[in-house]
């Protein structure tokens, strides 16, 4: 795979994230700033969901989608392309925190003066797996959205996107669900992801074939029914 940017970018975040963690004093301090922004609960239940990965199926990848086909700045970005890259970067963290690293959530012990908010999980935390989620759809759709576009990509769209996904993943250390350090991992872990699009054949694979196609509208499809009928805020 060529190093580029994303690669060397992801290689230093995920390997300064790892290197932190045998500083628990930074992320606790960290833990406790961001913890002061916990203003309103209700509002960061839901907030924080956006990196949930059955929200961001149901609601995040098909606006993306949406939007980057009517937009005349912007490359069109199928679904199936932010669904099957998601999966992978999903796989990989689900194998990381479970059977590679063993580090601990903030709510393993209670920490004096931070405030969690259910639910509630003590283990499996490095990386973050709603971190990822998010950082990896918006990330990858900037990406195939403009690059080789010759029209001038609108900055106000890259910031408010990459504003919102920042702020969802620091919600979930503002609830007390993850250190910065799990945060930090996530983004590492998604831009050595978003480089392998370099490859031709993998991003064909994202970006072509209705076999993806029609299975990325099944889970869309399954994705509002787990949100309508189940309580999914438990999983990815």
């Amino acid at each position: 795979m060529k190093m580029n940017k994303d690669l060397l970018l992801g290689l230093l975040f995920f390997g300064l994230a790892l290197s932190l963690k045998f500083f628990p004093d930074f992320d606790l301090v960290l833990l406790k700033f961001f913890n002061n922004f916990l203003f309103n609960e209700n509002f960061f239940i839901y907030f924080t969901e956006f990196g949930n990965g059955w929200f961001a199926v149901a609601l995040v990848i098909p606006t993306l989608s949406f939007v980057s086909y009517q937009s005349k700045e912007m490359l069109y970005v199928p679904m199936q392309a932010l669904i099957i890259s998601g999966i992978y970067i999903g796989l990989i963290i689900q194998i990381m925190k479970e059977e590679i690293f063993n580090f601990t959530r903030p709510a393993l012990e209670v920490i004096e003066g931070v405030n969690y908010l259910e639910p509630i999980f003590r283990y499996a935390a490095f990386p973050s797996g709603h971190a990822a989620t998010i950082f990896g759809v918006i990330l990858i759709w900037l990406h195939l959205a403009s690059e080789g576009n010759k029209k001038e990509f609108s900055k106000s769209i890259s910031f408010l996107a990459i504003g919102f996904a920042v702020l969802v993943s620091l919600s979930r250390v503002i609830i007390g669900a993850h250190w910065f350090t799990d945060i930090l991992a996530s983004l590492g872990l998604v831009l050595i992801v978003r480089s392998a699009l370099s490859l031709d054949k993998f991003k064909a694979h994202l970006m072509e074939g209705n076999i993806g196609k029609y299975f990325s509208y099944f889970l869309v499809c399954l994705a509002w029914l787990g949100i309508i009928f189940f309580d999914v805020t438990e999983y990815f």
